[in-house]
């Protein structure tokens, strides 16, 4: 297995980072999240295009691409775009590929985050430099961003709290007082995704995070509730564009 990462990763409720040193090319992939990528050079590709150089870069959410950022330091900050920061980055970013952002306004909290992996501070230290990332972004957004639908809100909070099990469409829209066709149109008008790629994407995050913590791949599986690891491994590659056992959590 060719090793293609080494560093931490961090999660907080609608958000996560991953810094570390990057090694290789990953594959062409599309994930859910908002990606905010720093490095000292830093190598993306769209599909039938050409690879472009950034320091600073968003991917916004569900755009295929490639990355390399071979023998780098690289802070990758996710954001989900139903957060109201998250929600405030779409508006401006939605649909433009990935595109490069003005490095200077973000310098300072990158410098700092990218100081802090270094001391190997603790977790707590790298979120709130993280998702102050996240806020200085969204506040070059032109215009304030709505807050989700509260029927909306409380079902992502229902499908986080039932990933270890079955999530159907037709209970979460039970729990939040919706009938099932009502709630999938919300949902998709709402976070502009459909409803099973979200609890996908969620499944993930859980997964992620507790092989993060020191889980075995096969138990992060289970604890996404994927039916096994190799289950899991494919959905990380096509998610991600490398394979879940490249990483390495330090």
């Amino acid at each position: 297995m060719t090793l293609r990462g080494r560093g931490r990763i961090v999660f907080w409720p609608g958000g996560s980072v991953w810094i570390g040193r990057a090694e290789g090319t990953t594959d062409f992939h599309a994930h859910h999240a908002l990606q905010i990528t720093f490095a000292p050079r830093v190598r993306f590709r769209e599909p039938d295009a050409d690879w472009r150089e950034y320091q600073a870069a968003v991917v916004p959410s569900n755009t295929p691409h490639a990355m390399d950022a071979a023998g780098q330091e690289v802070a990758l900050v996710f954001a989900e775009p139903e957060s109201l920061e998250g929600r405030a980055i779409h508006l401006r970013y939605h649909g433009a590929g990935v595109s490069s952002i003005a490095s200077q306004p973000l310098a300072a909290e990158a410098a700092q985050l990218a100081a802090a992996y270094r001391r190997q501070e603790p977790d707590p230290a790298l979120v709130l430099l993280a998702r102050r990332i996240i806020a200085a972004l969204a506040g070059m957004a032109p215009r304030p961003a709505a807050a989700l639908d509260a029927r909306i809100s409380r079902a992502i909070d229902v499908v986080r709290e039932r990933l270890d099990g079955t999530v159907s469409l037709g209970e979460v829209a039970d729990a939040v007082g919706l009938s099932p066709d009502r709630f999938r149109h919300l949902f998709i008008e709402q976070t502009g995704v459909r409803f099973r790629p979200y609890v996908l994407w969620q499944r993930m995050e859980r997964a992620v995070a507790e092989y993060a913590a020191g889980a075995t791949l096969t138990d992060a599986a289970y604890a996404g509730g994927f039916a096994d690891s190799a289950h899991f491994s494919r959905t990380f590659r096509r998610m991600f564009g490398l394979p879940a056992a490249a990483l390495r959590i330090e």
